[in-house]
């Protein structure tokens, strides 16, 4: 199989390192009238404006208000972000370990990653980030906000938060830590039923859940097995789509598409090897991108049933161009499809099982406190994407009751899935 390397980093986004191919546009007009306006622009501030101008600085912020015109994750990188972004690729850095974005221009928590600083001094998700240091992060801007976030190992950071539902800020000091994202845990649930938790798509994840699935498989014999891929942020493609195959025979794991033309196919292979017991996958509004294509591709192939409440829905993928001079261009160049030709973007998989983190089931449960691509200003409409917002206080209570879930100790979703096992399971 062809390799291809793609990546996903907190802004839920799927990078892909290929070289951006042509699309046979070279018939398209160039907007030489507008060029000339930009220029005319650009001539007549940097002449007339009642200070010195920086005409590197506006260039760089018009390019920036271009890519502002289209999807969230289509970005220009400066040469530090892009180093961040490099560094990110490497699973570790300085930091508090918290995924974040900006919803209504305020910087938000999307969730804390697991055993982080983020996560042991009590942020969750949807908790608004005001201020880093004194300084509102409305002012900061995004990019500047992350980089006030990750620092170097022992050294504090000071967060003016509010909690979602919570009337009044606080503030909370957070020492930074070397953040690893542990990507593979496993535990035995009881005799013949195990777990997996895969936290996100790194490399050599699909070798570590190998490892963990023999560890359980010496234990107990398999009856059946919980994936679980509850906020998991996504990852590398090339995991999602090896660990999907470790459990299909044939038939396609993902394909891409870019104006209605498929440019990359994905194929399961035989190898004579894989496991016959029953799968049930775990997910839930922090499930996004690499997670959500093996969750669509075990859903589809109908190797197993997926339990918990609607994903996050990230269904495109970013292309990252070295522009030269240390600058990059993140821009979004395809959608991913699951082997039965659905898009998720902003729509996300429906589980076969609705489950959510109070231990509710039946379709009114589907929606949990996450965010999701469809809350994202600006994403990319998704085939089946309808404006749900007639909905929002109907769900007020069910929201509530799910983020109360989040204090108990008992994991609903888990103990469901593990029923449902034991209930299918030969």
């Amino acid at each position: 199989m062809k390799k291809h390397t793609f990546i996903a980093i907190f802004t839920l986004s799927i990078l892909s390192t290929q070289p951006l191919l042509a699309k046979g546009n070279s018939s398209k007009e160039i907007p030489y009238k507008e060029l000339e306006l930009f220029s005319k622009t650009l001539s007549l501030t940097d002449d007339a404006y009642v200070e010195e101008v920086d005409n590197k600085e506006m260039v760089l912020g018009a390019i920036r208000g271009m890519l502002s015109t289209l999807d969230p994750h289509s970005v220009f990188m400066t040469p530090e972000q892009y180093k961040e972004l490099k560094a990110d690729t490497e699973g570790k850095f300085g930091g508090i370990g918290l995924e974040v974005t900006f919803r209504n221009d305020v910087l938000t928590a999307v969730t804390p990653m697991e055993d982080s600083p983020a996560k042991k001094a009590g942020l969750r998700e949807k908790d608004k980030i005001l201020k880093i240091e004194g300084t509102s992060t409305q002012e900061l801007g995004f990019s500047e906000s992350v980089k006030k976030l990750r620092g170097p190992r022992g050294t504090k950071v000071k967060l003016t938060i509010l909690h979602e539902g919570a009337k009044d800020p606080v503030d909370v000091t957070i020492v930074r830590d070397i953040i690893r994202i542990k990507s593979v845990k496993w535990e035995v649930l009881e005799d013949g039923y195990g777990l997996i938790r895969v936290a996100s798509f790194q490399d050599r994840t699909t070798s570590e859940f190998q490892k963990a699935l023999s560890k359980i498989e010496a234990k107990s014999k398999l009856k059946g097995l919980i994936i679980d891929l509850r906020n998991n942020p996504g990852g590398l493609l090339d995991e999602a789509v090896s660990l999907s195959d470790l459990f299909l025979t044939s038939g396609t794991i993902v394909s891409t598409r870019s104006r209605d033309q498929i440019i990359d196919k994905r194929e399961a292979a035989d190898n004579g090897e894989e496991p016959k017991f029953p799968i049930v996958v775990l997910v839930n509004g922090g499930t996004a991108s690499a997670a959500e294509i093996v969750s669509g591709a075990l859903q589809d192939q109908k190797r197993a049933t997926i339990l918990g409440t609607q994903t996050f829905g990230k269904g495109s993928v970013q292309n990252v161009i070295d522009m030269g001079d240390g600058y990059a261009l993140k821009l979004t160049i395809a959608r991913y499809f699951t082997p039965n030709g659905r898009s998720i973007q902003a729509t996300g998989i429906t589980p076969d099982v609705i489950v959510n983190a109070k231990g509710q089931s039946g379709k009114k449960y589907n929606k949990d406190v996450y965010m999701r691509e469809a809350d994202l200003k600006g994403h990319l409409k998704g085939d089946g994407e309808k404006d749900e917002k007639s909905d929002t206080n109907s769900q007020n209570e069910d929201t509530k009751k799910s983020e109360d879930a989040k204090n108990s100790k008992t994991d609903f979703q888990k103990n469901a899935a593990l029923d449902y096992l034991k209930t299918h399971s030969h």
